[in-house]
């Protein structure tokens, strides 16, 4: 699975753990319903503004959900330490 992939099922999960749909994150984000489901299925890659964005939504901070994505990424730490 690619780093896009898992971004997306990861915050669908959180996104799903809150009881938010789509709709009403893209409204408390300010962005469009079609945008969260493209970054849900692993077809867009959020930049950082928007990131930052979804997280203040999602009412967590930036990093628990960088954390979570790090736990989520089995090579995270082999790319991390430039190991593949």
């Amino acid at each position: 699975m690619h780093e896009e992939e898992i971004f997306g099922k990861m915050l669908q999960e959180e996104r799903k753990a809150k009881k938010i749909s789509q709709e009403k994150l893209a409204k408390l984000a300010g962005l469009d319903r079609t945008f969260i489901s493209l970054i849900e299925n692993g077809k867009r890659s959020p930049t950082f503004s928007t990131i930052l964005k979804i997280c203040s939504a999602l009412g967590i901070a930036p990093s628990e959900l960088f954390s979570i994505y790090e736990k989520k990424d089995p090579d995270y730490r082999a790319k991390k330490s430039g190991k593949r």
